[in-house]
């Protein structure tokens, strides 16, 4: 074997360990550090959003929502369940916020698009499954708020009908890409709930089937 193959060699073992050493001190902040910067980087996305013109009611109401579960992840211990299962709620509902803006973004720039969209029939077959989606997950809605036990759960349900409703509308008139959009933010949102649901009952009774 050459030198320089043997040093190859030596390089592809190595590999693995240098990569678990970099993942160690990656580890190395500590749960109040982490806590630290994920409110920071929450509250830059939130700025973002809410600094956005033209925003729908959704999205309003989805940075209120996130302002109120910022305010509780301060308050909460680093590292603890809690503030993971807020964290990922605000995530769901930002994410669900932007898929919002790009959704009225992509309607304008398409509005010359429409009939080659109407044409798309595997465009129209994945956006009936992803409204379809987005239908079952809002009837486990009802199931989440009353688990999350938070006074405005029903608020976030009728958030992720009136997107439902919003990429019907967009399904209807052809624009499959803004319907899938909004579907998905209409999904994001009752995950959010979830997880709302999750921090309220970290361990839960699993729920009996009604007797026939």
């Amino acid at each position: 074997m050459s030198r320089f193959s043997f040093a190859v060699a030596l390089l592809l073992m190595a590999a693995p360990c240098l990569a678990a050493q970099g993942g160690r001190r990656s580890d190395r902040s500590t749960p109040e550090q982490r806590k630290t910067e994920t409110i920071r980087t929450t509250s830059q996305r939130l700025t973002r959003l809410s600094s956005r013109p033209d925003a729908s009611q959704e999205n309003r109401s989805l940075v209120q929502k996130v302002s109120s579960l910022l305010e509780r992840s301060r308050q909460a211990t680093a590292g603890s369940y809690l503030l993971d299962r807020l964290e990922s709620a605000m995530d769901d509902l930002l994410d669900a916020g932007e898929d919002i803006f790009e959704s009225r973004l992509d309607l304008r720039d398409r509005q010359g698009n429409r009939d080659r969209q109407q044409d798309a029939v595997e465009a129209r077959r994945t956006t009936v499954r992803e409204l379809e989606r987005s239908y079952f997950r809002i009837q486990q809605g009802d199931y989440f708020a009353r688990q999350s036990q938070e006074s405005d759960a029903s608020e976030y349900i009728l958030v992720a009908r009136r997107l439902y409703q919003l990429a019907r509308a967009a399904y209807d008139a052809g624009d499959y890409v803004a319907a899938r959009g909004l579907s998905e933010a209409s999904q994001k949102v009752i995950d959010a709930l979830e997880s709302l649901a999750q921090a309220a009952v970290p361990i839960p009774e699993p729920p009996r089937l009604p007797e026939n």
